[in-house]
């Protein structure tokens, strides 16, 4: 990574994030400006945020398999660059555009660091049509033991049979996608938000069988 005079850590040419040519001139001196930058490389002007995926704004690869330290990392470094206080002297414009950047930074960030969320967003990004959930056996049987319960053990024992599964799909869906069988990641996905969706229901299912405390 390389740094900025004019914000945080920024991707080197040739990754995604980096959109070589896309420049458009800065709201306050004209000058251009890359469309994802976050300040103006001649003024230092806080910029709005342009319309960018959310793997580009944070400075990541298109990628599914990415590192969430990373992510963490990348979103972190640009919220502190971007804290509305540190532009109080500069105007109320400059305070606006950091508080847009920070939301469209985190809303990047809370689509991204959930693996469902972002393989939903991604096979978007790809042009790949959601698919409709095939009955499965396994996820159908699991419901029934999930019905049947009737302690918090039971419960418990279920839920981290679900778990395993839930990493098993998303072990074979960041193979998909580094294979770029994108059809089969769908699949993938589709099976795995129906067991999203019964871990769900465990939790709540827990709560009911829970002991209730005095």
């Amino acid at each position: 990574m390389t740094t900025s005079d004019s914000g945080p850590p920024v991707a080197p040419k040739g990754i995604a994030g980096s959109i070589d040519g896309d420049m458009e001139p800065c709201w306050l001196c004209g000058r251009s400006v890359t469309a994802r930058a976050l300040f103006c490389h001649s003024c230092g002007a806080v910029q709005a945020p342009r319309p960018l995926d959310h793997f580009t704004r944070l400075g990541l690869e298109r990628r599914f398999d990415i590192e969430l330290e990373v992510l963490n990392r990348q979103h972190a470094g640009f919220s502190r660059a971007l804290d509305p206080e540190r532009f109080a002297a500069r105007g109320a414009r400059q305070q606006s555009n950091a508080r847009a950047q920070l939301d469209a930074l985190a809303e990047a960030h809370e689509a991204l660091r959930d693996p469902v969320s972002r393989a939903r967003y991604l096979l978007g990004l790809l042009g790949v049509p959601a698919q409709e959930a095939e009955e499965d056996e396994e996820v159908t049987a699991l419901s029934g033991q999930l019905a049947a319960a009737q302690d918090v053990a039971a419960i418990d024992r279920l839920a981290a049979d679900v778990g395993q599964r839930i990493e098993s799909c998303i072990k074979y869906l960041a193979i998909a996608f580094r294979n770029g069988q994108t059809d089969n990641a769908a699949r993938i996905l589709a099976r795995l938000e129906q067991l999203e969706a019964l871990c769900a229901a465990s939790r709540a299912r827990r709560v009911e069988l829970a002991p209730k405390t005095p």
